[in-house]
């Protein structure tokens, strides 16, 4: 037994006699430290934890630095445990989201067994276990975190690249994803930011964000695939990328409202659909990615719209703007559960991280400002059989 969508910390399903080797499941997807008690009819030889690390915040864009980076996924560790090995209880740590610009997403653990790093934000120059050969630097910039100790060990994806020629000329890169579960390849990368005020996608488990052209944000990458960038410059935004058991979200718009362009009115980014499957034997995030945002322009000036969140899995479309004029209050999608958050264009609000998933970065503001995607909290599922 289990269940088909998420809840909340300590939440899961099980009990009875599961066809396969456990036959109960629980999820942790709340910052803080829980206890986890090992049943007194512990079943089987063996229990199977998957841990993954917070998410890294996205950059702000300034003036004296101009690198609207996004923030880095979580890493991943997924580990066979004998029970003769587990204690009568085990401190399970879920690390918190990046909320500054220069920060990390926390570790998360299980007991002393495995554990794995939070994602770099879009302006730490410091190695992340290993990254960059142990240097500091900015090649750690939004890099992911990375899984220690377990039979798998997976680094999430990096933040996405950011583009700059003015504040009013500027796009913030997606959050990069978080492994998806059993950890056969590492996170994706958020989507890069483009000339001229494009803004990247986030990441999904099954593909990197999308982005590429001017004006329109990219779409979010999916559990299935990557996002989609738009098909040309003033064109209609990028798709989000598509799920395993869901649709990708769809663009709607296109950029300009003048015969010389597609024409088409600005429209936010529909959301992904699709859910997800947590059983005691089965672990599948199916959800598609948010498509980016579209933006318009007027004689008299011009506007964006946001992007459409991911589902399970899948990141958030980025948001799309127009020489950093009109509504500054639009945002891009948010990730879905380890998926990344879209990325803005100036003064615009980026889309924070889902679990383990990076924020995503925003193209230019002031100093003072927080419209950088923050990152996602880490994330705990444990599979294992009871005596009944």
């Amino acid at each position: 037994m289990g269940r088909r969508f998420p809840g909340s910390a300590g939440g899961g399903g099980g009990g009875g006699d599961s066809i396969g080797e456990f036959n109960v499941v629980k999820m942790f997807e709340t910052a803080g430290s829980f206890t986890w008690t090992k049943p007194a009819k512990i079943g089987g030889s063996r229990i199977l934890v998957h841990v993954w690390g917070a998410g890294g915040a996205g950059h702000n864009a300034t003036g004296t630095n101009a690198e609207g980076w996004g923030g880095g996924g979580g890493g991943y560790a997924m580990k066979y445990i004998d029970n003769s090995s587990l204690g009568a209880t085990e401190t399970i740590t879920i690390g918190a989201g990046a909320t500054t610009t220069d920060g990390q997403g926390g570790t998360t653990s299980f007991g002393s067994h495995c554990s794995a790093s939070g994602g770099n934000s879009g302006d730490n120059d410091t190695s992340n276990e290993g990254s960059n050969s142990g240097s500091n630097g900015a090649a750690n910039r939004g890099i992911g975190g990375l899984g220690l100790q377990g039979d798998v060990n997976r680094r999430g994806g990096r933040g996405g690249a950011w583009y700059y020629a003015s504040t009013t000329n500027a796009g913030g890169g997606g959050g990069g994803s978080a492994p998806a579960p059993y950890g056969h390849v590492d996170g994706y990368p958020g989507g890069n930011g483009y000339s001229t005020n494009g803004a990247g996608g986030g990441a999904g488990i099954g593909g990197e964000g999308g982005g590429w052209y001017s004006y329109p944000g990219g779409g979010g990458g999916g559990s299935m695939s990557e996002g989609h960038g738009s098909q040309g410059n003033y064109d209609t935004p990028g798709n989000g990328g598509a799920g395993l058991f869901g649709c990708h979200g769809g663009a709607t718009g296109g950029y300009g409202a003048f015969a010389t362009y597609q024409g088409g009115i600005a429209r936010a980014g529909q959301s992904g659909s699709g859910g997800l499957i947590l059983e005691p034997n089965r672990i599948m995030f199916g959800g598609g990615g948010g498509a980016g945002g579209s933006a318009s322009v007027y004689s008299s000036g011009g506007n964006g719209r946001d992007g459409g969140h991911g589902g399970p899995g899948a990141g958030g479309g980025g948001c799309a703007q127009v020489n950093g004029q009109g509504d500054y209050g639009f945002r891009a999608g948010n990730g879905g559960l380890l998926g990344g958050g879209g990325g803005s264009c100036a003064y615009l609000w980026a889309g924070d991280g889902g679990n383990g998933g990076g924020g995503g970065g925003c193209g230019f503001s002031d100093a003072a400002s927080t419209r950088f995607g923050k990152g996602g909290p880490g994330l705990v599922i444990i599979q294992y059989r009871v005596n009944f």
